[in-house]
């Protein structure tokens, strides 16, 4: 292989690859040859006319991998290069989703939105402040300051609907319904985003901030959630993203509550949140038919599922963890030194921790499944014995309240956690398996740039190719892509994405199914405020390239930035 970071004047040709032109079609053997920054020319045995020759024989050329759900929105900032994204394949990210985004923001509400990004994804709120440049208000002048600056990726963004309430009310965003002036304001604000090429709105059913607050979407009542589908649905592109409460009274009723306004105005949308339960699986398969009912009946609606088993390792720092258990345990992390463990000495706060454990039926730190309540690392030497052991084994040699056992924990741990929440959600491989196949749902939900001091969500791609597609044989190859490629590209509207043919985007994957590898995350301190987050390794590509211009090359960064905000009023390519 040869290749530089400065391939846009002269072009890419990929050679001796296999296509697989993300259709679903069984690949051929093809070359590529993209100039400009589009694919101009797709045939056997092409000559090199000066371009930059990346050599793909025993691999695959794929279009660009999408992640249709990442928080790269801060990242990107101070992580132009987005790693370790491109090392997976990944050439666009859609940005903005759960109800939270950089913009539109009034200088005035910086903290408020910070905060609550910063909580919710579990991103150091430090890195907010001190990496990014906030010299925006309107999505327009955040889209232009991304472009200004340059990524590795593609990005789409949504507006965050938590964000667009803050803009138009300000701190009543937090306290009441919007009234019939606001309403209005939010849709002009929503239009005019759409019409500069913003791909639609999230919101969440779901989230909360560190003091418990409900998210400001969630008091949106349904002349607002109306309206602002209608300003969708007058556009004519653009989608909604939202979480329904699955932990909450309702959830099949928040789903078809959104149906019931989106299908009418003629408005795709995907919820965030679905994974497989192997303590219910039932459940999982009631959600995934429900929203294929509500398809049936003319709602263009789709789950989406990471295949990533979760695992949360627990932290102080940043963890939304125990946020579904309000008043006890999640009063912790809110705490530093010897206040939090006076908290967790305390006889009334213990009280309250164990009824409100007692009485939370779904959580995601998983009260429920104490077994998968690892402890990793000790403070202290004596402790050693119990790395690998589980706060079931604790409770079974101690006795008492799990939740005891577990502030007794820490109180003995020098109040360190050393705690992983193994399989929070997709633990069983079978369960996720068939989900991965089934056609009623989109393989999305990544999370990519969230929770970096909990997980490392970057990598599905490289679990899909492996585990389901080369390992167990789940997914042939070219369904497999069909489901990263042009499949998110249909739902979500990314014009010209997803498919190698010409006059589509110079966004290309070459990789050899062989050399592909998923690493364990490791911790690395690379944010700006010296914070550590978990990263993956690459994960053996060969070469990515993204407008027609290399960003990775043998898993090594280049240092080129093509990527631009995408326009979702763009136009499809006419057959």
């Amino acid at each position: 292989m040869a290749g530089n970071g400065n391939a846009a004047k002269s072009g890419v040709l990929v050679k001796g690859g296999t296509v697989i032109d993300g259709t679903g079609s069984p690949g051929e053997a093809l070359d590529v040859r993209v100039s400009d920054g589009v694919i101009t020319e797709i045939g056997v045995g092409l000559a090199p006319d000066g371009e930059t020759v990346i050599d793909a024989v025993g691999a695959v050329v794929t279009p660009g991998f999408i992640d249709t759900h990442t928080h790269l929105d801060p990242s990107m900032f101070w992580d132009p290069a987005c790693d370790p994204m491109p090392q997976h394949g990944v050439t666009t990210a859609l940005i903005g989703n759960c109800s939270l985004s950089l913009a539109p923001v009034r200088p005035g509400d910086l903290d408020e939105v910070m905060d609550v990004f910063s909580y919710i994804e579990d991103i150091p709120i430090a890195d907010f402040r001190d990496a990014v440049p906030w010299d925006w208000s309107t999505w327009s002048e955040y889209r232009a300051a991304i472009n200004g600056r340059g990524a590795a990726l593609n990005m789409a963004s949504l507006i965050g609907h938590s964000m667009l309430r803050m803009f138009v009310m300000g701190a009543e965003a937090w306290e009441r319904a919007a009234t019939g002036a606001e309403i209005d304001a939010m849709s002009d604000e929503l239009r005019r985003a759409l019409a500069e090429g913003c791909f639609g709105l999230s919101t969440s059913f779901f989230d909360v901030d560190r003091r418990g607050r409900p998210v400001p979407s969630r008091l949106a009542d349904h002349a607002e959630l109306s309206a602002l589908v209608s300003t969708l649905g007058r556009a004519g592109h653009g989608v909604l993203e939202f979480i329904p409460n699955l932990t909450g009274p309702d959830p099949l009723g928040e789903i078809q509550q959104m149906a019931d306004l989106l299908g009418p105005a003629g408005v795709t949308s995907v919820w965030n949140g679905l994974a497989h339960s192997d303590i219910d699986p039932q459940r999982t398969e009631n959600f995934v038919q429900f929203t294929q009912t509500v398809r049936d009946a003319g709602c263009d609606m789709w789950p989406v599922l990471s295949p990533r088993t979760v695992d949360f390792n627990v932290n102080w720092d940043q963890t939304m963890v125990f946020m579904n258990l309000p008043k006890g345990w999640n009063q912790v992390p809110q705490l530093q030194g010897d206040a939090r463990r006076a908290l967790l000495a305390d006889p009334e706060w213990r009280s309250t921790a164990r009824d409100e454990w007692d009485h939370t039926e779904r959580s995601l730190f998983p009260i429920r499944r104490i077994d998968r309540v690892l402890f990793t690392s000790v403070a202290r030497p004596e402790l050693d014995g119990w790395v690998g052991r589980s706060l079931a084994d604790l409770v079974a040699e101690r006795g008492g309240h799990p939740s005891d056992a577990l502030a007794d924990w820490l109180l003995a741990n020098n109040g360190a956690p050393g705690i992983v929440a193994q399989g929070v959600a997709n633990g069983d491989v079978e369960g996720v398996a068939a989900l991965m196949a089934d056609p009623r749902i989109v393989i999305s939900s990544s999370d990519a740039g969230a929770h970096v001091q909990m997980m490392c969500a970057a990598g599905d791609t490289t679990l899909l190719l492996t585990r389901h597609v080369r390992d167990r044989h789940d997914l042939t190859l070219e369904a497999a892509v069909h489901g990263l490629t042009g499949r998110q590209a249909a739902v979500f509207g990314v014009a010209r994405h997803g498919r190698l043919a010409p006059g589509y985007a110079g966004d290309l994957t070459v990789f050899a199914l062989d050399e592909l590898e998923w690493g364990k995350e490791v911790f690395v301190r690379d944010l700006p405020s010296g914070a550590p987050r978990l990263r993956r390794p690459g994960g053996g590509y060969r070469a990515t390239v993204v407008n027609g211009v290399i960003t990775q090359l043998g898993g090594e960064l280049t240092g080129a930035h093509p990527g631009r905000v995408l326009d979702s009023a763009a136009p499809a390519l006419r057959s």
